[in-house]
């Protein structure tokens, strides 16, 4: 059994980031997976898998998507998203509510730059969440872009259209399993106030324990 939350901490987000780090060293493939749902401008939800790049120590998450997107229709409309880190072979989970501000233009090109040849070929070629009537399409678009890229060897600047999210958390919840289903759950809530289009300050954690 993992040790139980005997004394929450006062601040859930380095724990969070230790249950990843745990879930990473076990060699768990995309550890840092995210179920992350949002919702549009009518209250349908919708739901799919982001990576999570980063807990940043100002209390936010980051992912990346293509602009155009539906998620980012979403956020672009509801600016809201709430998302669950699971790790079944922990008995923990890690759920977090909050506001969605896009990432600093130079913080996404630098992430970019780090992609792989392929991703980011792809993030070139994918009209994200559009129709795709002929996949054969989807590769002479890619080839092309490909071989106009070999005369900059290969360098491709981030899209416009790409980028980074930041997801900042005014709610998150520290889940472990129990026996017999007695799992102990800690939610965590604070209030936001904006500071500029991509950072607000952050109040004090307020914690309480909650019934599985």
């Amino acid at each position: 059994m993992p040790p139980l939350l005997t004394s929450p901490p006062d601040d859930p987000l380095p724990t969070a980031a230790e249950w990843l780090a745990a879930a990473e060293a076990l060699g768990r493939r995309n550890a840092n997976a995210v179920a992350l749902a949002t919702t549009d401008t009518t209250g349908r939800p919708s739901v799919r898998m982001v990576l999570l790049k980063e807990f940043a120590p100002a209390g936010y998450g980051v992912f990346y998507s293509n602009y155009g997107s539906r998620k980012a229709a979403d956020l672009s409309a509801v600016h809201r998203a709430a998302g669950v880190l699971y790790w079944h072979e922990l008995g923990r989970q890690v759920r977090f509510e909050g506001v969605v501000v896009r990432s600093p233009p130079a913080e996404s090109d630098a992430y970019f730059a780090t992609r792989p040849w392929r991703s980011q070929l792809n993030a070139w070629s994918s009209e994200q969440s559009q129709p795709l009537d002929d996949p054969a399409l989807l590769e002479r678009r890619a080839a092309k872009i490909a071989a106009d890229a070999e005369g900059a060897a290969k360098r491709l600047p981030r899209p416009d259209f790409w980028g980074g999210y930041r997801l900042w958390f005014e709610a998150v919840e520290l889940w472990v399993e129990g026996q017999d289903r007695f799992h102990e759950r800690v939610r965590y809530e604070r209030q936001l106030e904006r500071r500029d289009e991509h950072s607000f300050t952050a109040g004090r954690w307020l914690g309480r324990r909650l019934q599985p």
